[in-house]
């Protein structure tokens, strides 16, 4: 496609929902006598970790150690309306000034609405602002646009940039639009030098682990129940029904938790996966961190009317767990149960797992790492699970 078709439609998407935008009309993408594009690998940065990261740069430090070399200064003028999501937080407004080829820049940058909102699709959308620019041409603004995926080995992301400058900015600062691109490039292999850890601990943990809470019950002599119980907005029962089955893949199960999913696949695949009933017997096999443990997992279906007088919530799943190493002896079993929540905008969960006594011997703190585990996966699925869940056709509806 034509760069300035493109550039277009992606303007005219913006422009239409963008409360700085008086008409998409007004945007002419032939005035933007500069247009970069270029594509770019960040090394283990996952792309729910950028999500994270657009509405968590926030401070002037921050700003600074993302790229040393070239950030001064930074202004949150108006934050984020949800800095603990992984959507865009839409009209947030941030002040910044960079020294970019001898030139010092001070610009205004506002996120737009991304226009790619199809499930697993990722992007970012800024409008800038340029300092003393914007009322010497139409458009004034220059556009940045990232679209990205998680990269072939799903531990970082590949990213396509573009940007659209106005012609006055060659004007004002000549021969820059290389050492720009090259800025820009560096902004995002920076990345990989902090974002893992940061989204790890102030997303994963901080923020998903205190939505909800976790205790640990002695169970006869040989087991340890871990009781897990949250809510989950956005959800709603129909989607969990339907997820059980539809994990699918490495890539669906990475999503369910970025930085503790390893692998998934099924050793018996589900009968009929596209409905809201879990098929009894299906099994899968797993691996995943349980804190700072490796654990490879064989998880199967159970019928769940042998777990009736054992749950309170309407929608619930049964299954037998066993480390891969352990098959059969002293096997597990745990349960998500889950209703609609009062207010009708998510779900209440309860997750029950029973446990042999002896791992918290092998590995200390594993019924807490467990219950904290729970909490994190849990709670990413509302981050992805409603966009995926919508765009199925459904076989039947039940259960």
């Amino acid at each position: 496609m034509n760069k300035n078709i493109r550039m277009a439609a992606a303007f005219a998407v913006v422009s239409a929902t963008h409360p700085l935008v008086a008409a998409a009309t007004q945007i002419n993408t032939e005035r933007y006598d500069t247009v970069i594009e270029f594509d770019h690998h960040i090394a283990g940065v996952k792309p729910e970790m950028l999500d994270w990261w657009w509405n968590n740069i926030r401070t002037e430090e921050r700003f600074v150690d993302w790229n040393p070399d070239s950030h001064l200064a930074y202004e949150l003028e108006v934050p984020p309306a949800d800095p603990d999501s992984l959507k865009l937080a839409t009209g947030t407004v941030q002040n910044i000034s960079e020294y970019i080829g001898g030139f010092t820049i001070d610009s205004q940058v506002t996120w737009g609405t991304p226009f790619n909102t199809a499930a697993g699709q990722h992007q970012l959308v800024a409008e800038i602002a340029l300092e003393g620019l914007r009322d010497l041409s139409l458009p004034g603004n220059a556009w940045l646009i990232y679209d990205y995926a998680p990269d072939a080995t799903l531990d970082g992301s590949d990213l396509s940039a573009t940007l659209a400058l106005p012609g006055v900015f060659q004007v004002a600062y000549p021969g820059l639009t290389e050492t720009l691109k090259e800025d820009l490039r560096t902004e995002l292999s920076n990345l990989s030098d902090f974002l893992p850890e940061m989204f790890q601990t102030e997303f994963i943990e901080e923020t998903l682990e205190a939505r909800g809470t976790y205790r640990v019950e002695k169970n006869g002599f040989w087991l340890r129940t871990v009781i897990v119980d949250q809510e989950i907005k956005g959800l709603t029962p129909d989607m969990m029904n339907w997820w059980w089955d539809n994990i699918d893949s490495t890539y669906r199960y990475q999503r369910w938790h970025p930085t503790a999913h390893l692998s998934f696949e099924w050793l018996e695949a589900p009968e009929s996966p596209n409905n809201t009933t879990y098929s009894v017997g299906a099994v899968q096999k797993v691996v995943e961190y349980l804190g700072p443990y490796k654990n490879s997992l064989l998880i199967t279906w159970l019928p769940k009317e042998d777990a009736a007088e054992r749950v309170e919530y309407e929608h619930w799943l049964y299954a037998q767990t066993d480390l891969a190493g352990l098959n059969g002896i002293m096997p597990q079993d745990m349960i998500h149960e889950y209703q609609l929540n009062s207010a009708g905008d998510g779900i209440v969960m309860r997750s029950t797992f029973n446990v042999p006594f002896f791992l918290n011997w092998v590995m200390p703190g594993f019924t807490d790492e467990l219950g904290k585990h729970a909490l994190q996966e849990m709670q990413m699925l509302q981050y992805f699970l409603p966009e995926l869940f919508a765009e199925q056709t459904l076989d039947s509806v039940s259960q």
